[in-house]
């Protein structure tokens, strides 16, 4: 029978040079993180709402994905483009910067907007994908033990 642990990463306090698990340190540096940045905390109910609340909401979404040749172009229309209905993930590319902005689509004109933006500035179209988000929310009861 394994326990497991539910950990969340947060960013380091200044000072701050508590030794991660190496197990955690090395999936940090496969994903591309620092694990000098940051280090593990407790996860903590009531965290899967505010990401699931983050992320997406119920109901029809677009992602859509263009190339910035430029970092200064890709971060302008995140500027014009990111509320509190749209929301991006960036990454670097070996010709530019890719930037994939997500929104919910009920009118189904998110990607025109998107795309509207990010043509002006330079960027290449990579694509859109739309999908349907469903969120399901789960609750873990913990027996109490007996006494």
């Amino acid at each position: 029978m394994s326990i497991s642990k539910k950990l969340r990463l947060i960013p380091r306090a200044p000072g701050d040079t508590t030794a991660l698990d190496p197990a955690i340190a090395d999936a940090m540096r496969t994903a591309g993180i620092d694990p000098a940045k940051f280090t593990a905390a407790p996860f903590e109910g009531g965290d899967v709402e505010e990401a699931i609340a983050a992320i997406a909401k119920a109901g029809p979404h677009v992602e859509h994905t263009f190339l910035f040749p430029t970092l200064n172009g890709a971060f302008s229309a995140m500027e014009k483009l990111l509320d509190e209905r749209a929301s991006a993930r960036i990454s670097k590319a070996p010709d530019g910067w890719l930037v994939v902005f997500d929104a919910a689509d009920e009118h189904g004109a998110a990607d025109e907007r998107f795309a509207s933006v990010a043509r002006s500035l330079g960027a290449h179209d990579r694509g859109v994908a739309k999908m349907n988000v469903t969120v399901n929310r789960s609750v873990t009861v913990k027996k109490a033990p007996p006494g």
